[in-house]
């Protein structure tokens, strides 16, 4: 069982490091390409969001936020300034994510589950515990899990589909199908996941 285990989180790891590399990829070619309007990522999320949050720029690249407790809407610089094709989907994705609490709590969860599989990893090997060990993975894999079908419940979700069609409206962004959003945006929430808890300390 503890061999499964182990095998399971390796390939987990490194699915999460192949979407890490297509991410990176992906970011330089869509930050090549303006949207329709030239609006920067912060003029999109303004336009898009609800409640008017308060937008901050913040350092730090893939961090890219809104904290309901808060009503702030934290932007990395490429964001913030960028008036590409990127900048322009991170925005539409944080814009929804003002428009449905829930989809932020439970993205806050797999964060801080991601974390605490940190810290019993770190226990069990300071122990020289396995099976603590093993639990820390298996919390690391139900994480991943729980983010895919967070990310799966976007394909029929009314709200998200009226803020694509809102986008569509506007012309904001060049004709996509709503498939290709929500695989670009799986792709930046499993590639950052690993360490998205940071940004509820920032």
């Amino acid at each position: 069982m503890s061999l499964i285990i182990e095998v399971v989180f390796l390939l987990v790891v490194i699915f999460i490091l192949l979407i890490n590399i297509r991410i990176r990829n992906l970011y330089k070619e869509l930050k090549e390409e303006p949207n329709n309007q030239n609006l920067s990522g912060f003029e999109i999320v303004k336009a898009l969001s609800i409640n008017e949050p308060h937008i901050i720029k913040k350092k730090g690249m893939f961090l890219d936020h809104f904290n309901g407790e808060r009503n702030t809407i934290k932007l990395s610089n490429s964001v913030f300034d960028g008036e590409n094709i990127y900048a322009a989907l991170v925005a539409i994705n944080i814009a929804y994510e003002t428009r449905n609490i829930s989809y932020v709590k439970n993205n806050k969860f797999s964060s801080i589950i991601i974390l605490i599989s940190y810290i019993v990893i770190i226990l069990g090997s300071f122990l020289s515990n396995t099976n603590i060990i093993n639990f820390g993975l298996v919390l690391f894999v139900l994480a991943v899990i729980f983010e895919l079908y967070i990310i799966n419940t976007l394909n029929n979700n009314e709200e998200y589909n009226n803020l694509l069609e809102k986008v569509k409206k506007d012309n904001l962004m060049p004709e996509q199908k709503k498939e290709d959003y929500i695989i670009i945006i799986a792709l930046l929430r499993l590639a950052t996941l690993p360490y998205s808890f940071i940004k509820y300390f920032r």
